[in-house]
């Protein structure tokens, strides 16, 4: 089985890839598509080998001159992952833009003193990434699951669906997806998930 994961940064996307990769023991590919990573090699084995699962944006494919209907068909399951609250998504864009954006996926803190103190640049954050939020949204797949960071991380309504759709009857890892694992939560003891053999 080949899953793919279409979704936008701070979605909490790296652990969901990371959650199925370790339920089904399928490889993980992490936005191999992107120009700061690309190599070929990689791409032919995104779209040929069988047990992976890929998280990418769909900005990524399009910018890298696929179609991204052709690569959606190579995929037997497709879910679109989006983080319903917006305002989420630019405040933890703007503090990796002013805290140097090479740690996206390190742990750190947030408090409500430094999302008021940098309110003006949040503003500016939404109208800039607008786009690329929306365009996930508008997403339709026939066939594709649609899940949320609320539905998978806080109410955990996305859950049972998500493990309907990809035949997983005794999840044994689900703890992967506890929003104590939130990188905004600092250090919470998740190096062996974030960082896994096997991860491209």
């Amino acid at each position: 089985m080949r899953i793919l994961i279409l979704t936008h940064q701070r979605s909490g996307g790296l652990s969901l890839v990371s959650w199925i990769s370790r339920e089904l023991n399928f490889i993980l590919y992490h936005e191999p598509f992107s120009i700061n990573y690309y190599d070929e090699g990689i791409i032919n084995d995104v779209m040929n080998n069988d047990n992976i699962v890929v998280k990418e944006f769909q900005y990524n494919i399009e910018k890298g001159g696929f179609n991204l209907n052709d690569v959606i068909s190579k995929f037997d399951k497709v879910i679109i992952h989006y983080r319903g609250n917006y305002n989420d998504v630019a405040i933890s864009l703007t503090y990796f833009d002013k805290n140097d954006g090479t740690k996206m996926h390190k742990t750190y803190e947030m408090t409500d003193e430094w999302i008021k103190d940098n309110e003006e640049e949040i503003e500016k954050m939404k109208v800039i990434n607008n786009e690329m939020y929306c365009s996930v949204q508008r997403l339709k797949i026939e066939g594709s699951l649609t899940t949320t960071y609320d539905g998978i991380y806080n109410d955990k309504s996305d859950i049972p669906k998500l493990l309907e759709f990809l035949n997983v009857t005794y999840p044994r890892h689900l703890d992967i997806l506890d929003k104590r694992h939130k990188l905004q939560n600092g250090d919470v003891g998740m190096d062996d998930v974030k960082v896994k053999r096997k991860i491209i």
